[in-house]
């Protein structure tokens, strides 16, 4: 997996799992959500050159529940490293060049993905590290709750959402309609909410949870009845494989509690569907650690909940991704 988030001509896929605030009972699973961007920049280096790198870039997420809609809108995207480049135009769904491109994350989850930025826009850059940044809109940004016709907006300090580093490379191209280049909102670990339930006071996106990835694979399965019979599941995914698996938390969060917990908190994690299935998207290549939690569908996504897993015992296995990858693993 490729990270965090073009001018040029560039070619980028990003895909973003987002994660919905476990602490106030409501259970947000975000699976990868991808959109297509149209961009210009200020960087004149020409397709030509054997140094440049074609940029193409998408937007994906995580399941969901309770939320009817995670809408986003971007104004600006920044990416910079050995050059900048700044993508101030978008292509949207209808293949039409928009200003702005606003996004509801839940239509684009899983393997799914909304390519926002097309190879043919012609974005390049020199292959290299760089970090992205997203100028969000605020007004355009907001969280729709089931039955709730309240829009609770999404605030991002300073309207400026700054993700991870990530890889550019010449090797990394759009095939078809699949961007090079995915953000994916891991909505359960990233969106916060902000206030009591149900008083809220909005939701807050951080970068912890958003990932921007372009080498990877998907995870998929089923969970036996004799597990989903006790109640909410869960699936966690970890880096490598940790010696004790924790739930989710950040411990860099101001509201954090407490000392840091030994276990380690995963990368993603994901809520199983009523009919016993699940889905991870965007999964970087590499080793990784997979396990089910079942009884609850309460994970505060700040402070640690010293939840057991894997719960049942035995449920967790090491998985390795490669590019293109689809592997299966049942519960």
């Amino acid at each position: 997996m490729t990270f965090f988030v073009l001018d040029g001509l560039i070619k980028v896929t990003i895909m973003v799992n987002i994660m919905i605030n476990k602490k106030f009972l409501i259970p947000f699973l975000f699976t990868p959500i991808i959109f297509v961007l149209s961009a210009c920049g200020d960087s004149d280096n020409s397709d030509d050159s054997p140094e440049q790198a074609k940029f193409s870039l998408g937007i994906s997420d995580a399941p969901i529940d309770e939320a009817d809609a995670v809408f986003i809108e971007i104004d600006e995207i920044t990416i910079a490293g050995t050059e900048t480049t700044v993508i101030s135009t978008f292509t949207n769904e209808n293949d039409e060049v928009v200003e702005t491109i606003k996004i509801n994350l839940l239509d684009f989850q899983g393997p799914d993905q909304l390519k926002i930025v097309d190879e043919a826009q012609g974005v390049t850059m020199l292959p290299g590290t760089y970090s992205m940044e997203l100028l969000v809109v605020d007004s355009g940004s907001y969280v729709l709750l089931d039955n709730d016709a309240t829009e609770y907006s999404i605030k991002v300090p300073s309207s400026r959402l700054r993700l991870g580093d990530f890889e550019v490379s010449a090797t990394s191209i759009q095939i078809g309609d699949t961007p090079a280049y995915t953000i994916e909102f891991n909505l359960r670990e990233s969106l916060v909410m902000r206030g009591n339930n149900p008083t809220k006071n909005g939701y807050i996106i951080k970068p912890h949870g958003v990932h921007i990835v372009s080498e990877y694979g998907t995870l998929k399965g089923d969970v036996s009845s004799d597990h989903t019979n006790l109640g909410s599941c869960i699936v966690y995914l970890y880096e490598g494989n940790p010696t004790e698996l924790g739930d989710s938390y950040d411990t860099e969060d101001e509201t954090f509690e407490g000392e840091t917990p030994t276990a380690t908190a995963p990368l993603i994690s994901t809520l199983v569907a009523v009919d016993g299935t699940y889905s991870i998207g965007f999964v970087a290549e590499g080793s990784y650690t997979i396990a089910l939690m079942c009884g609850t569908d309460i994970d505060d996504n700040i402070q640690y909940n010293a939840l057991t897993i894997p719960s049942p015992a035995g449920n967790k296995t090491t998985v390795e991704i490669v590019k293109g990858d689809v592997k299966t693993i049942d519960f």
